[in-house]
């Protein structure tokens, strides 16, 4: 009952919305549509102006592009262009609204499409706070992200930039640690699944920057603030069962940064200190009776559950780097990064429960369910610290016109230092009232510690040539090597039993070395035609997971024919085909071994006959083959070698037209569509010798969208538009797939400021 009740409180408001959407989506429709003309009849003209000056960067030509004939209006010593899009979007979900919020989350009402300011000095006029000021927005109201952009500058004497994010993350699925147990009425929440997240996130980032001209020097000061809160629901495992649990997410973070770079006599120079600063005070606290996942196998029951796991941490960083181009032939630089990250946290946990086993070797059975557990409780207290450093320094010789060879070293380390101390305490009576001793675990009260040290070093150099034939024919070419060690070090206890139990001091080491060798060439065959192709075969690291290298071979084909400036077709090809043979505690590397083929073709078309039509599309194709060797069990017995496959086959297609179908009247039409194929007609045998497992994600996705832009006079438009989402799951995925399809019409009003007659 209590999840069913966690569950009604964590999707009560998002089901009450919906269905306050569904019933005033239609009558706000009908009022914005008669605001929209209403103000056209009320919108009047006014003067044209001086043109505006060319845009500064591709940010505010994106920003002047909303019509072809830009002039800005007046404004004492300076020249405005604004726009503002606001207006309403309906909505109708049909199916499973879970999933279509977990996958769009789009909501009816009011909202701000996008929105531009551009405010700026005209020529010959100085004196005033700054020459330019930029303001941007898009995606807010019934949106689930939204963004802010600010930019202003005086440009001898500074430069700010700012930008604000939010996001809206829904994610309530059927798909994600959600067993199906025998009996029907105890599969695991098919509604959500039992991971599920509804939570806010914001970041920013605000940069100032003083005397941006200046070469010799300049200043830099940065903050970074981050915010995420919200309510997800996570799985447990202890007392003998799994358990559903709420978590009321709440973390920050902010980051401080400082530089200074310029030029010092024919070396640029950069240096820049960073501090980062987070805590995480997500905590647990469940008061309701909590039954567990499986019944059958276990009758523990939380009557009570609470967790708080505070952490604090933060890092320090600093970056500085040289360059210098010496004689037009020798371009130097180097790079040096260091940061040294601490985290410290107190995990507390206190559990009142029925039938709870403790799961602790050599206790009386007096001790194991049936019981009352009148008081269980854990205690981690720890910190860890990881310094890093990285350097890379890279020359490059211009030996001639036609060839450049350049050399990069890098080498890389960091030392992560880790320990923590456990302590715990089992307060346990017999459904008699019999009151057992207490189980206390906390070796003397000293309590049981735990310490361990992971040491990382790298060097990679890589080698490469670059080739000119003439202007339509070059190549380049290179060979990267690398050498890598791991040391590991551990002593105290295990804390992967509720008793803890003295492990041996024991010191690991793991090195290998990896080689590549890439290349590739460019070339014109024809002045309208294009032909890039890259190729790269070698062997490549990964830090942790698996201690073999990558086996791995890439391939990439890349063309782009444009006989004119009216038509552009693009193609690309890739291959990957990589290989993972790993050693897991001795085991030869064939036992363990990973397999990933994938191909890869992208295409794209576009086309603008004339300058009132235009159209896109384009197709792609992702195939992939996942074959990973695994240890599993079914039905209790083992398959020491199995196999799991993985597939995708997916196939994308689009299509976008632009038409201006009447002199103030523009037509937006679009489809996509996504069909996944997934593992076919292939079916599972888990049973077999060696048996093997099948996942993919066969399902199809369609998106068509129209949209109709109405420019009633100089300062107004009127768009009016519908998209519609249809998604459907094939049953081999779930017994219950998560089919939706979902109608959005909008409507809105675009004022402008600042836009000519034309």
């Amino acid at each position: 009952m209590h999840r069913e009740k966690h569950k009604a409180q964590a999707l009560r408001g998002a089901s009450e919305r919906m269905d306050e959407m569904k019933s005033k989506a239609t009558y706000m429709l009908r009022i914005l549509l008669g605001l929209a003309l209403g103000l056209a009849l009320m919108a009047v003209n006014v003067r044209a102006q001086q043109p505006s000056p060319s845009p500064k960067n591709a940010s505010d030509a994106k920003t002047l592009s909303s019509t072809s004939s830009q002039v800005g209006e007046d404004a004492g010593d300076y020249t405005i262009i604004s726009s503002i899009e606001f207006g309403y979007r309906g909505l109708r979900v049909g199916g499973n609204v879970n999933k279509y919020q977990s996958d769009l989350n789009y909501s009816a009402g009011p909202r701000i499409f996008d929105s531009s300011f551009l405010m700026r000095q005209k020529e010959g006029k100085g004196g005033g706070l700054f020459d330019d000021l930029m303001v941007t927005s898009t995606g807010w109201g019934a949106d689930p992200y939204g963004n802010m952009r600010i930019s202003v500058e005086k440009s001898e004497w500074y430069r700010f930039d700012g930008t604000y994010r939010r996001f809206k993350y829904f994610n309530y699925l059927n798909n994600i640690a959600n067993p199906n147990f025998a009996a029907p009425s105890r599969q695991s929440d098919p509604v959500t699944g039992q991971h599920s997240y509804n939570t806010r996130q914001q970041f920013g980032d605000f940069d100032l920057t003083i005397l941006p001209k200046n070469e010799k020097i300049r200043f830099t000061i940065g903050y970074s603030p981050e915010h995420y809160n919200g309510l997800s629901f996570t799985t447990y495992h202890v007392g003998g069962d799994d358990f559903m649990l709420p978590v009321n997410v709440t973390e920050r973070a902010n980051n401080y940064r400082f530089g200074v770079d310029g030029k010092l006599g024919p070396i640029d120079y950069s240096l820049l200190q960073g501090f980062r600063r987070f805590k995480d005070d997500s905590f647990i606290n469940d008061p309701n009776r909590n039954i567990g996942d499986n019944p059958t196998a276990s009758t523990t029951l939380f009557n009570t559950f609470n967790r708080t796991n505070p952490v604090r941490g933060g890092v320090n960083f600093t970056r500085a780097s040289l360059h210098t181009f010496l004689a037009k032939k020798l371009d130097i630089t180097g790079r040096v990064v260091y940061s040294s990250a601490t985290s410290n946290f107190n995990f507390l946990e206190a559990i009142t429960a029925l039938n709870f086993n403790t799961r602790i070797t050599g206790l009386p059975t007096t001790y194991n369910p049936p019981n009352i557990l009148t008081l269980g409780q854990y205690n981690l207290l720890g910190n860890t610290k990881r310094p890093q450093t990285l350097g890379d320094f890279g020359i490059t010789y211009l030996a001639t016109d036609k060839l450049r060879i350049s050399d990069t070293f890098r080498v890389e380390t960091f030392q992560i230092n880790g320990g923590d101390l456990y302590t715990a305490l089992f307060n346990v009576t017999r459904t008699n009232g019999t009151v057992l001793a207490p189980i206390v675990a906390n070796n003397g009260g000293a309590g049981y510690g735990y310490y361990r040290v992971t040491s990382y070093r790298k060097f990679q150099n890589t080698v490469e040539g670059d080739y000119q034939f003439n202007d339509r024919y070059s190549f380049h070419f290179g060979y990267r090597y690398g050498n890598r060690r791991i040391r590991e070090f551990e002593s105290g206890f295990g804390l992967n039993a509720n008793l803890p139990a003295a492990i041996p001091t024991a010191t690991e080491e793991e090195t290998n070395h990896t080689n590549a060798f890439f290349g590739g060439l460019k070339a014109k065959p024809l002045k309208t035609w294009t032909l890039y192709l890259d190729a790269e075969h070698g062997t490549a690291d990964n830090v942790f997971t698996r201690v073999g290298n990558y086996d791995y071979t890439n391939f990439r084909l890349k063309s782009r024919y444009a006989p004119n400036r009216k038509v552009s077709l693009n193609l690309a090809f890739i291959t990957k085909n990589n290989s993972n043979p790993s050693e897991i505690d001795g085991v030869s590397l064939e036992d363990f071994g990973v397999s990933i083929k994938s191909r890869v073709f992208t295409s794209a078309l576009d086309w603008s006959p004339n300058s009132k039509v235009s159209f896109s599309a384009g197709y792609n194709y992702n195939w992939q083959n996942s074959d990973a060797i695994v240890d599993y069990y079914y039905n209790a017995v083992r398959h020491p070698q199995g196999h799991s496959l993985y597939f995708v086959r997916n196939n994308f297609f689009y299509f976008d037209m632009t038409a201006q179908i009447a002199p103030r009247v523009t037509l937006y039409t679009a489809y996509r569509i996504n069909k996944d194929n997934g593992q076919a007609n292939r079916l599972a045998d888990p049973t077999g010798n060696p048996g093997f497992l099948i996942t993919s994600y066969p399902m199809s996705y369609q998106s068509p969208e129209g949209r109709l832009a109405v420019r009633l006079n100089r300062w107004l438009d009127w768009n009016v538009g519908y998209q519609y989402y249809n998604y459907r799951e094939s049953p081999l995925i779930s017994i219950n797939p998560q089919n939706y399809h979902a109608h959005l019409p909008y409507t809105s009003l675009r004022i402008y400021f600042g836009r000519g007659r034309g």
